[in-house]
């Protein structure tokens, strides 16, 4: 059992190492997204935000959730909601999304999360 110790503790440092690793790609990702919106009220259909994220990492990203800010007449922070959009956004890219608009007249709107894909090249880009 002894000598199984030291391949215990090298598998752990290689996890430990790995997991790092996959942070700091998910953070540098997080820094290249970025949303364009626009608030739409049409008599057919429920107030929705709709746009598209765009993606100007070299990542796919899939399974993206917003966050809603509603904003008041000051641009403060009333309160939030969080939407899911289930997209694969390609790597340079961008992918559209509507969500049910929350009550209020201004809000603001940012990626909270996202999972990392797969890294892409250019040629390997719709």
């Amino acid at each position: 059992m002894r000598g199984s110790a030291p391949g215990l503790v090298l598998g752990a440092l290689i996890v430990l190492a790995l997991a790092g690793e996959a942070a700091a790609q998910q953070a540098e990702v997080a820094r290249l997204l970025r949303v364009e919106w626009t608030a739409v009220s049409e008599e057919w259909t429920r107030p929705r935000i709709a746009g598209h994220v765009y993606n100007e990492s070299m990542y796919r990203i899939g399974s993206v959730r917003l966050r809603v800010e509603i904003l008041d007449a000051s641009q403060q922070k009333v309160r939030e909601e969080l939407a899911w959009i289930y997209v694969n956004v390609p790597a340079r890219g961008r992918a559209y999304f509507s969500v049910r608009r929350p009550g209020g007249e201004a809000f603001r709107v940012t990626v909270e999360s996202f999972v990392l894909i797969a890294r892409e090249t250019i040629d390997e880009t719709p």
